[in-house]
Parts: C-alpha cells; sequence; structure tokens
C-alpha cells in the first residue's frame, strides 16, 4: 500500500474562501494531528491565508478548494462545516461516506441576518432560511461547536436541534504568552487597536478621545490601529497626523510590536444590539490580556463583569462618550503605577493554561471525532 493510501484528510467546509482566526485555528490543529485538510468553499473573495498563526507553506488551491498537507489518495476521516449555507453537504457528505460532522457556529447566524441593510423582506427569508437549515440538518452532525455568548445564549440555542454542542472559548494560542511588556516608566504609552476598522467598533471615537489628550500628556502617548475594513474611513483617518493606520499585519508582527512598545488595548463595541451578546467571543480582548496589556473596554455583554472582577483596566459606557473615553485613557496613561498593576493582572490570569486556546481545542480532540490515526490504520 502506497504512504498516500495510509493517510487521512479531513474537509472543511465553509461560506467564503477568506479564512477567519477560527477556521484558521481548527486548521492547524487538525494538521498537528498528522492529517490533511481540504477545504472546499463558495468562490466568494480571494483565497486569505491571512488569520493562520503559523506559516503552512505553499498551498494547493482551484477556484473553490484549497489543500493542506493531503495526498490525492487520502482517506477522509471527518468533515467540519463552517457556515450554515453549507451545512446541507456536508451532512450529506457524512451519510455517504460514514465519517463524523462537526459543525462550528463562529457567529449567531440568525442574529446576523438581522443586520447590515437588507430588506426587511430579505432579512427574515434569511433568518428562516437559517433556521430551517439548523433544524433539517443538526440532528445529524455527530457534535456541534460554537462560541461563548453572553449567558451561553447560543449554546441553548442550537441544542434545540443537537443536544450534544460543546462552547470553545475564543482564548488566544499560547504564543501570546511568550512576551513581557516593556517595563520603563520612560517608554511612550501606545494605546493600540487591532481588528476591523468600522465606525461601530469605536475605531473613530478612539481618535477623537486620543486627540483631545491634553498636549503635554499626548506628547508622551501614540495611537495605533492595525486591520482593514471601512475604506473610506481608513482613509479619512490616514488623513490625522495623531494616529497611526497600519495595514493588517500578521500574529507574529503585532506581538513584536507589543515586545517593543509600552501598550493599552482598546475594547470599544457600540452598543449595537448584538455586541450586548458578547460573552468570550472577543477574541482581540484575550489576546490583548495574553500579551500583558491593560485595557479600555465598553459595557457590553460580559465583559465588563470579567475587567472589574480580575481588575485588568477601565470601563466605559457602550454610547463610546468621547470625553468618558478621554479620561480613561488620561488614567492610565498619567500613572505608570496604574499601568504596571493592570498588565501584572492581565499577565498572571492569563498565566493559566485553561486561558488558552490549546486547552480548548483539546475538548475537540477529547471527543475522539478526529481520532485519525486510527482511522487511517
Amino acid at each position: 500500500m502506497s504512504r498516500d493510501s495510509q493517510q487521512s484528510h479531513v474537509l472543511c467546509l465553509t461560506g467564503g474562501r477568506s479564512l477567519n482566526k477560527r477556521m484558521s485555528l481548527f486548521i492547524e490543529g487538525t494538521l498537528r494531528t498528522g492529517a490533511g485538510v481540504t477545504v472546499v468553499a463558495l468562490p466568494r473573495g480571494p483565497w486569505s491565508f491571512a488569520r493562520f498563526e503559523n506559516d503552512q507553506g505553499q498551498a494547493d488551491t482551484t477556484l473553490c478548494r484549497c489543500r493542506f498537507g493531503s495526498g490525492e489518495r487520502a482517506a477522509l476521516t471527518a468533515i467540519f462545516c463552517f457556515h450554515w449555507i453549507m451545512l446541507p453537504l456536508a451532512v450529506l457528505i457524512g451519510r455517504l461516506r460514514s465519517v463524523p460532522v462537526i459543525y462550528d457556529e463562529h457567529d449567531h447566524y440568525e442574529v446576523n441576518t438581522q443586520e447590515g441593510k437588507r430588506t426587511s423582506i430579505r432579512a427574515w427569508l434569511s433568518q428562516k432560511s437559517v433556521r430551517w437549515i439548523h433544524r433539517c440538518c443538526l440532528p445529524f452532525v455527530s457534535l456541534v461547536t460554537c462560541i461563548h455568548m453572553y449567558e451561553a445564549l447560543l449554546s441553548r440555542h442550537l441544542q434545540q436541534w443537537q443536544p450534544n454542542v460543546l462552547e470553545l472559548h475564543n482564548y488566544p494560542v499560547g504564543a501570546w504568552r511568550s512576551l513581557s511588556p516593556p517595563d520603563d516608566p520612560n517608554s511612550p504609552l501606545c494605546f493600540i487597536y487591532m481588528g476591523g476598522i468600522y465606525e461601530e467598533k469605536g475605531v473613530r471615537n478612539a481618535v477623537e478621545a486620543f486627540g483631545k489628550l491634553p498636549d503635554a500628556l499626548r506628547r508622551r502617548c501614540q495611537l495605533h490601529l492595525f486591520g482593514h475594513g471601512d475604506e473610506g474611513l481608513i482613509r479619512e483617518l490616514k488623513q490625522r497626523p495623531e494616529v497611526s493606520v497600519h495595514d493588517s499585519v500578521t500574529p507574529e508582527e503585532l506581538r513584536q510590536f507589543a515586545a517593543e512598545h509600552r501598550c493599552c488595548g482598546l475594547v470599544l463595541y457600540s452598543e449595537h444590539p448584538r455586541y450586548r451578546l458578547i460573552g468570550t467571543n472577543s477574541r482581540k480582548l484575550y489576546e490583548y490580556l495574553a500579551m500583558g496589556l491593560p485595557v479600555i473596554v465598553t459595557r457590553v455583554g460580559e465583559i465588563p463583569t470579567f475587567i472589574e472582577k480580575h481588575d485588568l483596566g477601565m470601563v466605559i459606557d457602550c454610547r463610546i462618550n468621547v470625553d468618558e473615553l478621554q479620561e480613561a485613557m488620561c488614567r492610565i496613561a498619567q500613572s505608570f503605577e496604574t499601568w504596571r498593576a493592570l498588565s501584572e493582572n492581565a499577565s498572571v490570569l492569563m498565566s493559566d493554561p485553561r486561558m488558552s486556546w490549546e486547552s480548548e481545542w483539546n475538548k475537540v480532540l477529547r471527543s475522539g471525532l478526529l481520532d485519525t490515526d486510527r482511522r487511517a490504520a
């Protein structure tokens, strides 16, 4: 028997060719088991692997398929589905090939379909489509994994159709804990934001608040935005001399920045109804904390209770009043002792191995559904 015929691979089905952080971590975890991965996506957007933590080398891509590490004759051992629209296909292939299907809902799709600029009729049709596919398909999957939202809202919602639901918290991989921030009171304080640059994520408010800092204090601080999003907003902000707007950077490059600069992280979700449901699904919050950064956050979902319980930073109202945000920036920037105490609290909290993606991924491995060595044998 050839070597390829003894290999195994996992099929991943998703709705677009840009792989987000959650999908990337699932794929990387699967590759570490020794299995190959084949991604099949709808032809929406370009292929993007920028959210991978590690370089996976040259991927074999076609219009709708991408392959990592599996030979042509590798045996299919499991299916991951990352989008509701692909769930009927995942279930069909799983039944035909007698392999387990794992469905990951990294967004509350029924809530998501009600957002944006859809007409009321289109939003209603989208919501009904999601619910109908969940109702018909989830009873036939082996395991549902989902993010943790406020009061386990999403988990309880999905259990209507599949009792085997596993919440996976969006904690960062261990590499985010591998650095110590500079401990120099004379170094400038960098307020940093990473993620989608949109109005509803408080980016403009952060720039306005930073611009209102007292001149003497602002000269000792910097504001850095990392990410992409609203191109009009990005062009506008790049004209502001008080802010540095970076393109998206790799996780390693961002960690390197935090290792060389004394930073404070910004998590400024607006009062949008969707953000009121946030639990542990704000990955950037935990990445900031893992790097030992104090944070300024808005009062949405479970975030304020978590921040206040562990004394990790400042909490402001989710309406993001610019004066209130400016005051929070001042409190951290004016006192190095305050910044250092909050930084130490963050580092101690995130040193717990349970606050890592590796711990969350082990929950999937313990299900036995990815026992690729046994299945291949």
